[in-house]
């Protein structure tokens, strides 16, 4: 398989004046994106310039949009504060890469996961135990209800305890038992016993992993409860959700 070409980079600027003076007001964000069955090419750069304008009362964050894959090498990610990736695919992963992300994650560096990630690189175990789970699949797209699990008042402030959203409810497999699930379904998905965990967090070794298995297409990404999860989330991975 052909390897991914340069970058490209979506530096997303402070409004003129409002350059943060403090070190810790600041975040730069590697956005690893690309693969099948979804849009890599508009839905990245909107997703994160509303995730600027969202936070930038908090933090001044800049994003990296990127579809290399050898974007995960040591050296590439000594440049982050954090790495948010929303692939579908099973692009082959070299040791270097494989080696440099899960040391950078073990070391601290916080990880945002979306979406098709939790299908993507089946030949790469220690992936999906530093995610928290592998989905197999989903069940039909639609309209479906979820539900809170948890009351942390980090991640779900402003959050329903129950609310809709039209997207794919994601079958969630090799659960790791010390995930802290936020948000299930209401119901069982696709004729599965109990319910599905569809956004958690959980910690390796340093390194604070959000997961969330929401955002296959704009509508998804334009309901405001997304758009929460997904500020809160990056916050909280940060850990500047005392900001």
């Amino acid at each position: 398989m052909t390897r991914r070409v340069a970058p490209v980079v979506l530096l997303v600027c402070v409004l003129a004046g409002a350059v943060f003076s403090q070190p810790e007001r600041t975040a730069k964000v590697l956005v690893l994106v690309g693969g099948l069955y979804h849009d890599y090419d508009n839905l990245p750069r909107i997703a994160t310039q509303r995730l600027h304008e969202q936070l930038k009362s908090k933090v001044d964050v800049s994003f990296t949009i990127t579809t290399d894959v050898a974007a995960l090498r040591a050296e590439e990610l000594s440049k982050y504060n954090a790495l948010m990736i929303n692939v579908c695919e099973q692009t082959p992963v070299t040791p270097e890469e494989r080696q440099g992300l899960l040391e950078a994650v073990r070391n601290g560096l916080p990880v945002v996961a979306l979406h098709c990630t939790f299908w993507s690189f089946q030949d790469w175990p220690e992936f999906k135990k530093m995610l928290g789970a592998f989905v197999p699949g989903h069940g039909h797209f639609g309209t479906f209800c979820l539900k809170r699990s948890s009351s942390d008042p980090q991640l779900l402030p402003g959050i329903p305890d129950r609310f809709e959203l039209t997207d794919e409810p994601y079958i969630v497999n090799e659960r790791d038992p010390a995930d802290n699930v936020l948000i299930n379904t209401c119901e069982s998905v696709q004729g599965r016993p109990g319910t599905e965990p569809e956004v958690w967090t959980k910690v390796y070794e340093k390194g604070r992993i959000f997961a969330m298995t929401f955002g296959h297409d704009s509508q998804a990404q334009d309901d405001p409860n997304y758009q929460k999860l997904l500020a809160d989330g990056l916050l909280w991975a940060l850990g500047r959700t005392e900001n």
